[in-house]
């Protein structure tokens, strides 16, 4: 290169064999075989780091996650070492094998940090794949999730600890080719988000679609891999959705499969992985004691149903659950709860602690298909008030729930509380038909509430 630079070359010389010095036959452990190629770098200009350690660990970091796969399955070994010269005799003092990285935290015996170096910190949430036709042929790629345990992100672990800085580094998308990763995509993540690093995504597929995902040469990005939507481009190309796919369709433009992909990612991201995120940054907020405290909106309505009770009778689909054995209740409601994405831990505090002091209504976040604010569940003699968290109103919601911390509840919030739990006593003591139709109307008003809430955001 300096040759090159100062003009004294125009071009690489040809290769031409030669033998490995045996300064250099005397490093490799490894038997060497009859061709190959040794590459030395010196003088290094361009590194950031001061020392042989730094420059390795960084090393086996970057490269450990390239070449999981291979790693992992025993098909590849890197080893690592650095050497010090003294006088005529070179000392050894770092001498190690490359240990595999893996951003899902799936697999075991990796360089996470302890324990999770030996079991996975994260739980696969889900696989799917999809199917892409390019140049008469059908190709699969496949799409891997996970959200980090419950575990990781309580004390003493979390997003200061060795798991969490480990975490962020491998924050983003992971593109692998053919079992090798071309790159971390960083287009799907909030960078502003320290949550971010608690979820992973992987996007496999094989050299027969370099084209489609815009391999560059050096098969070191996959360049038309991209947070995608079809019907805002559509929209800039002045088309419908329809009419803009159609166009595609015809042209059989690779970006067809960008835009499932993408979408596929997206919908997993914001309907699946954050909110189940988002559950478990709740759930660490509690601690101590979980029975709502007296006065609180949980506890008054719990006494205002059993005053109506001693009236009417055992009118609530839920009561008949209050005459379970104890321990039996305390089990069926600690299950619903993990069930929800609450910490096992903090599902069982909570469930002994709703049984015992015979608290009836219990509120916590969770995950709801379709468009309702809030969904009621009837578990053990206990109505589970669940919010949301894909609804546009979760969020003004959550600003009133979170003050639940508080050793007092404010007016407004223990009436919102209250008003929710007066609905889900109404749908507790419904018959069957008049409770689908009660959970219709939630469906409805859920639905208006979405779009005009949307519309607010416009």
């Amino acid at each position: 290169m300096d040759q090159i630079e100062k003009g004294k070359l125009r071009e690489v010389p040809e290769p031409r064999e030669e033998p490995i010095p045996e300064f250099w036959i005397d490093l490799i452990q490894d038997k060497i075989g009859p061709h190959g190629t040794l590459v030395v770098w010196s003088q290094l200009d361009r590194v950031s780091w001061k020392s042989s350690k730094a420059l390795l660990d960084n090393a086996e970091f970057l490269v450990g996650r390239m070449y999981r796969y291979f790693i992992h399955d025993g098909k590849a070994t890197i080893r690592l070492a650095a050497f010090e010269a003294n006088g005529s005799d070179v000392q050894n003092y770092i001498d190690r094998h490359v240990r595999a990285n893996d951003p899902l935290y799936l697999m075991k015996g990796t360089s996470a940090p302890e324990p999770f170096d030996q079991e996975p910190a994260f739980d696969l949430v889900g696989e799917e794949t999809v199917a892409v036709n390019y140049q008469g042929k059908d190709h699969t790629v496949t799409l891997r999730y996970s959200v980090a345990k419950p575990v990781v992100r309580q004390p003493p672990h979390g997003g200061s600890s060795a798991i969490g800085r480990h975490a962020v580094k491998n924050q983003g998308v992971s593109v692998v080719r053919a079992r090798r990763e071309l790159e971390l995509n960083t287009s799907f993540d909030n960078r502003y988000d320290p949550r971010e690093r608690w979820w992973g995504v992987e996007v496999l597929f094989e050299p027969e679609l370099d084209d489609v995902f815009g391999v560059t040469n050096n098969k070191q990005a996959a360049t038309a891999l991209m947070q995608m939507d079809l019907d805002e481009d559509a929209k800039l190309e002045g088309l419908t959705p329809g009419e803009y796919r159609e166009r595609l369709e015809e042209a059989n433009d690779p970006r067809l499969a960008m835009y499932e992909i993408s979408t596929k990612i997206r919908n997993m991201l914001n309907r699946t992985l954050r909110p189940q995120i988002q559950r478990m940054r709740e759930g660490a907020r509690k601690g101590g004691d979980q029975t709502p405290p007296p006065g609180s909106a949980e506890e008054i309505a719990t006494r205002a149903t059993r005053r109506l009770r001693q009236v009417y009778g055992d009118k609530g689909q839920s009561d008949q659950g209050e005459k379970l054995p104890q321990d039996q209740r305390e089990q069926e409601l600690e299950r619903a709860l993990i069930a929800e994405g609450v910490p096992e831990q903090q599902a069982k505090e909570i469930a002994v602690a709703y049984v015992r002091s015979n608290i009836k209504f219990l509120f916590q976040e969770a995950e709801i298909p379709g468009p309702a604010i809030f969904d009621v569940k009837s578990k053990a003699g206990t109505i589970m008030i669940n919010i949301n968290t894909r609804h546009p109103a979760r969020e003004h919601l959550f600003e009133l729930l979170r003050q639940e911390n508080a050793d007092t509840e404010t007016p407004a919030l223990k009436a919102l509380k209250l008003l929710l739990s007066a609905w889900a006593r109404l749908e507790d003591e419904a018959g069957d038909q008049r409770r689908q139709q009660l959970e219709d109307t939630r469906q409805d008003w859920g639905r208006l509430a979405r779009d005009f809430l949307q519309a607010a955001n416009e």
